[in-house]
């Protein structure tokens, strides 16, 4: 099973990830995403049930974006993922933390047009049946 599922629409790029962290091949294959499409030219929404970057792969993260502040919204119900985004807050200060039920919210943060909530959320449903059946309900 993955641990990680992505996919781009516009310039957002959806990240899920199931209960398990990435393994070092599947977030390098998150960064060639990230850099492909540009660091600073995208948005992200990352959706987690637990799963979340090694300390190592948050270094080659904070690398990769090389000081530049990238517009995230994490959604878990999990403690400690929102611990990792506050930690992450001190490097990239537009990461935000985010309920399940805060999806539109997140899309607000990010300045997505509203209209494409539906397409979001559907695909951050089809990734999450990648990486684990059931992981987030959405709201």
């Amino acid at each position: 099973m993955r641990n990680v599922a992505i996919k781009v629409i516009d310039r957002v790029v959806l990240v899920a990830y199931g209960r398990g962290n990435p393994t070092d091949d599947e977030w390098a294959g998150y960064l060639d995403v990230i850099q492909r499409n540009g660091v600073d030219r995208t948005v992200q929404i990352i959706v987690t049930d637990g799963g979340e970057p090694t300390s190592a792969q948050r270094h080659r993260l904070n690398e990769v974006r090389a000081g530049r502040a990238v517009p995230v919204a994490v959604i878990s119900r999990s403690a400690r993922v929102r611990g990792t985004v506050t930690a992450l807050s001190w490097f990239n200060r537009k990461i935000k933390a985010f309920p399940p039920s805060g999806l539109r919210e997140a899309i607000a943060y990010l300045e997505i047009p509203s209209t494409r909530a539906d397409l979001i959320e559907a695909e951050l449903r089809k990734l999450q049946t990648e990486v684990r059946e059931g992981a987030w309900s959405g709201p």
